[in-house]
C-alpha cells in the first residue's frame, strides 16, 4: 500500500503508509508520527457508508445491529489478513493459537516484527519503499525469542499449538510495500514451530489481497488494494486454496447474490472507538444454514491500511472473495474494521496495530485491539 519511496520512484496516488507529505508509515499498514511542522490528521469520524454495487450483488445491511451468537465448530476457526491486517492476523493467531487452528496471511511478516518500534517497522518489516523496493532487515531471530518468552509466561497461548496447523502465505514477487524476504521469514518462522505451510509466492503481483473479485490487475498497487491475478487464462483464486486447506474439499463457489445475511454490527459494545483506532461498525456474513442453527466454520478477516470503510466503503468484504465460498460451505466470516486514530493514537491510515501505536502489549492476548476483536469472536463462536 506504499507506491513510492521517500527517495526515488513515483506515485499516482497517496501511498497507504504515507502521510501525503513525505512521512512514511509502517508496512502494509502502520503509521508513524507526522514530521515536525506537519499538519496533524483530522479526528476521524468512524463510518460504514454503504457502497453502491451492481444489481444482484448482496451488500451489507444499512441498519446496524447487535452481533449474534451461532453454532461454530471449535475445530474450524481460522484467521486471515492482508498487510497491516496480515501482521495483525499473525499476532491474533499466535496469541490465541489454542482457538484459531490456522491462518491465511497476505503480505505479512513475523510475529512482533516491529518489536514495538515504528522505526523498526518501517525500516525492517515493511512500509517504506526506496527505488521501488520495500526496505527489509530480518527480525526473525528476535521474533522467535520474544514468542518463546511470551509462550513461557502465558501471555499468549502455548506455542506448541502451532504444530501441525495449516498456514497459507501469499506474497507477490513485485510487492513494493512488504519485501518478499519478510514473508520468507514468516514462512521460516511458522515452519520452525511445526506448522504446515503453503507458500504461494510465484505470482508477479504487487501489494494487495488476491481474489477473482479484485478490481485491480495483478501488478498494480493502488486503492483499494484488491487485485486479481491470472493463471492459464483464468482468474486465480487464492481464497479457494486456503479455504480448502482449512475445511477440506469445498462445495462449488457461489455468487455475490448471497443466500445468507451480510450484516453490519455494533463494534462499540466490545470497546471499539476512535480512541483505540477502531470503527464503530463491523460486518459479518452468516450463511442461511448457520442462521437456522447449523454448526458452521468461522473465519475472521482483517483489512490492511487504507482499506477502512471510510475510504473504500464495503469493497474489502465484497472483493475479498471469501463470502461466495462461505455461502455454499457454511462458513461465518467476521470483518472487524479499524479507522484512523485520534488524540494520542497516531495511525493516519487506519491500520491495525502491529507496532504499538495504541498499546505496548499490542501482540499479546491482553493487547487492546486483540482483546476487543477476541470478544467479538467469543460472541459469534462461543470460544472460551
Amino acid at each position: 500500500m506504499i507506491l513510492a519511496a521517500c527517495s526515488g520512484g513515483s506515485s499516482s496516488s497517496a501511498p497507504p503508509f504515507n502521510s501525503g507529505g513525505g512521512a512514511q508509515f509502517p508496512g502494509a499498514g502502520p503509521g508513524t508520527p507526522p514530521p515536525v511542522g506537519a499538519t496533524p490528521s483530522p479526528t476521524p469520524v468512524p463510518t460504514a457508508t454503504p457502497t453502491a454495487a451492481p444489481a444482484g450483488i448482496t451488500t451489507p445491511s444499512a441498519s446496524v445491529g447487535r452481533l449474534a451468537s451461532y453454532h461454530v465448530s471449535p475445530q474450524k476457526m481460522f484467521v486471515a489478513g492482508i498487510s497491516s491486517g496480515g501482521f495483525f492476523a499473525v499476532q491474533m493467531h499466535v496469541a490465541h493459537s489454542a482457538v484459531f487452528k490456522g491462518a491465511a496471511i497476505y503480505a505479512g511478516g513475523v510475529y512482533y516484527c516491529a518489536t514495538g518500534n515504528v522505526a523498526t517497522a518501517l525500516g525492517n518489516c515493511g512500509g517504506e519503499t526506496v527505488n521501488g523496493q520495500a526496505l527489509y532487515h530480518s527480525t526473525l531471530a528476535a521474533s522467535e525469542v520474544y514468542l518463546d518468552q511470551q509462550s513461557a509466561l502465558g501471555t499468549i497461548d502455548n506455542e506448541a499449538n502451532l504444530r501441525g496447523q495449516p498456514v497459507y502465505l501469499w506474497q507477490g514477487t513485485r510487492d513494493s510495500v512488504v519485501n518478499p524476504q519478510e514473508s520468507a521469514d514468516l514462512n521460516s518462522e511458522y515452519q520452525h514451530y511445526g506448522a504446515q505451510v503453503t507458500f504461494d509466492n510465484a505470482f508477479p503481483a504487487e501489494h494487495g489481497w488476491e481474489s477473482p473479485d479484485g478490481e485491480l490487475p495483478c501488478g498494480v498497487a493502488t486503492s483499494p488494494y484488491m487485485i486479481s491475478c491470472p493463471q492459464n487464462g483464468a482468474p486465480y483464486d487464492s481464497v479457494q486454496k486456503w479455504l480448502t486447506m482449512f475445511f477440506g474439499p469445498l462445495q462449488p463457489r457461489g455468487t455475490l447474490a448471497l443466500h445468507g445475511a451480510l450484516m453490519r454490527f455494533d463494534q462499540t459494545e466490545f470497546g471499539a472507538s476512535a480512541a483505540n483506532s477502531m470503527d464503530t461498525k463491523g460486518t459479518v456474513y452468516v450463511p442461511q444454514p448457520c442462521l437456522a442453527g447449523a454448526t458452521c466454520g468461522f473465519v475472521v478477516a482483517f483489512h490492511g491500511c487504507l482499506q477502512y470503510q471510510g475510504i473504500i466503503g464495503d469493497r474489502f468484504p465484497l472483493e475479498a472473495g471469501i463470502d461466495e465460498w462461505a455461502d455454499t460451505n457454511n462458513i461465518i466470516v467476521l470483518y472487524p474494521f479499524a479507522v484512523p486514530g485520534s488524540g494520542a493514537v497516531v495511525n493516519p491510515n487506519g491500520c491495525w496495530d502491529w507496532w504499538g501505536y495504541d498499546d505496548p502489549n499490542y501482540a499479546l492476548k491482553s493487547g487492546t485491539q486483540i482483546s476487543i476483536v477476541y470478544k467479538m469472536v467469543q460472541r459469534v463462536t462461543g470460544a472460551p
